[in-house]
């Protein structure tokens, strides 16, 4: 799942439900880029964390949190706590460390 940093992909599988692993992993490698932002190669990672997060290991917030952040995935950020300019410590806080 080459859109899916191995950080990422760790922090997932300690976080959800085995049985549902596979079919959201390959949900959240899926996001396209929003059509308005050319940061999003940058960001995904971080994005895909903010998902995570929010989703609390619960297969149905992880796909509603990545239909909404291909909406904007700022609001993604923010209900995260990754959206602020301390988005890396609470990342790190939350098991992922993002650079």
């Amino acid at each position: 799942m080459s859109k899916i940093s191995s950080t990422i992909e760790a922090k997932f599988r300690a976080t959800f439900n085995p049985q549902e692993a596979e079919m959201a992993l390959v949900a959240l490698a899926e996001m396209k880029e929003p059509p308005t932002s050319g940061e999003w190669a940058m960001i995904r990672m971080r994005v895909q964390a903010a998902v995570i997060i929010t989703a609390e290991g619960k297969f149905e917030a992880l796909l509603s949190g990545i239909a909404n952040s291909q909406i904007d995935w700022r609001d993604a950020l923010m209900a995260g706590g990754l959206g602020d300019s301390n988005w890396h410590s609470v990342a790190k806080e939350a098991g992922f460390d993002i650079t």
